[in-house]
């Protein structure tokens, strides 16, 4: 009897043994299948996930990606986060081969990170995908990648087909004026990449409402920022206590101006992040260093985002746009030959001794300048149009501007 004991015993232990390895195995196993890579086509792009397109995050996560043009033509692809759920506090950085670096806060909703990415015929891309939680919870989400095909009527999709897009300006930017037709030019946000116009441009224009707008570039999300042609008829000063522009004399005026000039047009334009760059150091902001001294403009924000529906350009923009500091410039088009005064822009210049604060401006003959913040100069609107908006008619040029559906 006890012999029998023993050998059930010895058989209940054996079964318990080989179910906790059976059960580590297939832990073991549906871990690893959570893993395997992820391979698909998307037009003439073949895209591989190294470690799958679907991330679940608590800590730090990072994914590989690589992406194959095997074409013999350029393409264009957008990267998407898609599904998120469960996140509370947490950060994304996106790097690359080339020269993508975005990083940003991740947002809990569906979201196109970067549009009109370009990659080249027989090109290779690859990508290191980086999230971190800021919080102890567990958070997931899906990375999509699509090619895009250049064949709607979007608005950013006629400005690329209706440019040859160019990988460097003629002239140096920061320190050179471009008084040419440079066209439309790529470089990097913080959202991807971005297609900037510079120069003496014929075929940026843009109707709106019987406004006309210039397009200053196409975001790295896909929308695309347009500045009125003109200053605003009023003259207006940028603050009186604070040079935050959400609190500035100068976002009420703007407000007012939308409401009445564009409200009819309100779903098109996009709530967008505006740069209000404010980091200073030893009362010499950050942008002063940039654009002066070091002549390194940059479509990154490095300071802080004002959120809304109408703005103002930034320092770097004019640079860009084919402006200089202290030069001027009649040949660009920014500049505007119906106005005698100069426009603020809303990145912060500095601080004198005696606290008086400086902000650059757009100067009456096309010169990046700088303005003291309490007096009196234009007001020259910038909004953004949503990725998503359309292009009824036009060529961009001054007497066939782009006409958008307002829907």
């Amino acid at each position: 009897m006890r012999a029998r004991f023993k050998s059930a015993l010895l058989i209940i232990i054996f079964l318990l043994i080989g179910s906790l390895v059976l059960g580590g195995f297939y832990i073991s196993y549906g871990h690893l299948m959570s893993k395997k890579p992820y391979i698909k086509v998307s037009g003439s792009l073949s895209i591989n996930f190294a470690t799958g397109n679907h991330i679940e995050v608590k800590g730090h996560k990072e994914s590989e990606i690589s992406i194959i043009n095997d074409s013999n033509e350029d393409a264009y692809y957008y990267i998407e986060f898609k599904n998120v759920k469960d996140v509370v506090k947490a950060k994304y950085k996106i790097t690359n081969n080339n020269d993508i670096n975005i990083e940003s806060d991740l947002l809990p909703y569906n979201a196109i990170i970067s549009s009109y990415i370009l990659i080249k015929a027989g090109e290779v891309e690859n990508f290191n995908v980086s999230f971190e939680s800021q919080s102890d919870e567990k958070f997931s989400l899906d990375i999509d990648i699509n090619m895009e095909t250049l064949e709607s009527s979007s608005f950013a999709d006629v400005i690329i087909k209706n440019n040859e897009v160019k990988n460097s300006s003629l002239t140096n930017v920061g320190t050179e004026v471009a008084t040419s037709d440079e066209g439309l030019i790529e470089s990097t946000d913080d959202n991807g990449k971005t297609y900037y116009f510079r120069g003496n441009v014929s075929n940026n224009y843009v109707s709106i409402n019987d406004l006309m707008f210039r397009i200053v570039r196409i975001n790295g999300d896909g929308s695309i920022k347009l500045v009125l042609n003109n200053n605003l008829e009023l003259l207006n000063r940028y603050y009186d206590e604070a040079y935050d522009i959400s609190h500035s004399n100068i976002i009420i005026s703007l407000n007012n101006w939308f409401l009445t000039s564009l409200g009819d047009y309100i779903d098109i334009v996009a709530t967008q992040k505006y740069c209000n760059d404010l980091t200073i150091t030893d009362n010499r902001f950050l942008a002063s260093q940039r654009l002066t001294i070091d002549n390194i403009p940059t479509f990154y924000c490095l300071g802080d985002n004002y959120s809304g529906k109408v703005a103002l350009l930034t320092a770097d923009e004019i640079v860009y746009a084919g402006g200089v500091y202290g030069q001027a410039n009649e040949s660009y088009y920014l500049y505007d030959n119906s106005t005698t005064s100069s426009a603020f822009t809303m990145t912060s210049a500095s601080l004198d001794d005696n606290g008086a604060y400086y902000v650059f401006s757009l100067g009456a003959d096309g010169s990046l300048i700088t303005s003291m913040g309490n007096s009196v100069a234009g007001v020259r609107p910038v909004i953004t149009i949503n990725k998503t908006s359309t292009v009824i008619s036009g060529d961009g040029t001054v007497n066939n501007p782009y006409i958008l559906d307002k829907n």
